[in-house]
């Protein structure tokens, strides 16, 4: 997850609440400075509790997954995860700090209200989580405040530069296609019964099985049946078959290798082409390590042109938004005092916080930590600080813990730049199915 995302999980407030962590205490001093912007000191108050908010999420996420040592295992290119977040929270706070440098270029500033919700939901962070955990991520009053004033700023100016663009879309930009089809591996492995067997079978079929596990079996075969069953009816024989239909969506751009933006193979997208509505292709289509079998659903499908158009207006924004911003940074001298930023580190990994249970379901309790628990179900103060523009918050939609970003992000009523820079290319591929992605039909089962 981007360094954005961790920076609006903060400010939903369900979040805010749901995610309290324990941990121990921390050397930073946060009157130093970790970087300057054209000469103006960046705290290492501020860029700590950046580095440590995001690593107690990713402690939270992928602990289990790659256990204790995981900041400072090789990420396979000579770097750790610690140097990564690091490095993602420099580029964070480079962005952050130089959109509140130009905010007067499209006349954003913090209102009244998001102030004072701002305040708040700081206030709301550091009641629900412990005192240590406060004291290891260097969260304060005012290094939150800071953060979640930073985190707005960027939203605002994101949103103010978003509107610069051409939104003009023609029919032919956005014009897809789409078409039904079921993908068979050229080749695959046996099925055996290892799972099942015993010891005393293991070791005496041993011999076979080796022999098995070199043998490949062609699928083109079992593609080829498919084929001559689906002329009739292709769903009925996909499920008769037990073999998964899948969609892609393209337009005529697609058709060409260098501007492809779907995951199919260039030349299934061109076989797709020569067929009418409904018509499916008389033969298999063979690419790469794949056999298709195909059927034109709608050579003008509005549905996904609509998807197309949003997918080509948010590449523009994402764009937009990209240029903006390398422009400021040409313009400006960014500095990292290395000396200092070398300090932070995630050694100490956070946990989360159990949930207390309570007597009355109208108010939390207290754990015994210094940390209120915010099991009451109520909506915390922090909901203000995105719903102080008049939108929806952000708490409706943050329970779950992968999405809980994405609706801070949409609180907003804006989505940031790099959430639009990786939606943008996939948007308007509607359901598009990458080439291996989904289930794929190996002639056995799909």
């Amino acid at each position: 997850m981007k360094m954005k995302k961790f920076m609006a999980v903060l400010a939903a407030a369900a979040m805010l609440s749901a995610v309290p962590v324990t941990g121990c205490g921390s050397t930073i001093d946060p009157s130093k400075s970790a970087a300057t912007l054209d000469g103006k000191e960046i705290q290492m108050g501020v860029a700590n509790f950046m580095a440590q908010f995001q690593a107690a999420q990713t402690d939270f996420y992928f602990l289990s997954y790659y256990g204790e040592d995981m900041w400072n295992s090789d990420s396979g290119d000579g770097s750790t995860m610690t140097d990564s977040v690091k490095e993602s929270v420099m580029d964070t706070l480079e962005e952050y700090y130089l959109m509140d440098a130009h905010a007067a270029d499209y006349g954003v500033e913090l209102t009244e209200e998001e102030k004072t919700a701002i305040t708040q939901a700081a206030s709301q962070f550091l009641a629900d989580n412990t005192k240590q955990a406060c004291e290891k991520m260097g969260a304060t009053q005012e290094t939150v405040e800071e953060m979640l004033r930073l985190y707005k700023i960027q939203a605002k100016m994101e949103e103010a530069i978003h509107k610069e663009i051409d939104t003009n879309v023609t029919d032919e930009e956005c014009a897809q296609k789409t078409f039904s089809y079921v993908r068979f591996d050229k080749t695959s492995k046996p099925e055996t019964d290892s799972d099942t067997q015993t010891d005393d079978d293991t070791e005496a079929q041993a011999d076979t099985q080796t022999d098995d596990a070199e043998t490949e079996i062609d699928n083109k075969p079992a593609a080829e049946a498919f084929l001559a069953s689906a002329a009739d009816d292709f769903e009925a024989a996909a499920k008769e078959g037990e073999y998964s239909v899948l969609k892609c969506s393209y337009g005529a751009g697609d058709l060409k290798e260098e501007d492809n933006t779907t995951s199919m193979n260039v030349e299934v997208l061109k076989a797709a082409d020569k067929l009418k509505d409904g018509e499916m292709a008389k033969d298999l289509i063979e690419a790469e390590n794949s056999y298709y079998i195909i059927r034109m659903d709608s050579t003008d499908d509005k549905e996904a042109a609509e998807t197309k158009k949003e997918s080509i207006l948010n590449e523009r924004k994402s764009e937009k938004y990209a240029e903006v911003l390398e422009a400021y940074k040409k313009d400006a001298d960014w500095k990292i005092n290395e000396s200092e930023w070398k300090k932070v580190n995630f050694d100490e990994l956070y946990t989360q916080k159990a949930e207390q249970t309570t007597t009355d379901d109208s108010t939390g309790t207290d754990d015994g930590t210094g940390a209120t628990d915010a099991a009451d179900g109520t909506d915390t103060a922090a909901d203000g600080a995105d719903a102080a523009d008049g939108t929806d918050t952000a708490a409706d939609g943050a329970d779950g813990a992968d999405t809980a970003a994405d609706g801070a992000d949409a609180a907003d009523g804006t989505d940031t730049a790099a959430d639009g820079a990786d939606a943008a290319d996939d948007a308007g591929d509607t359901a598009d199915s990458a080439d291996g992605k989904n289930a794929d039909n190996a002639g056995s089962d799909n």
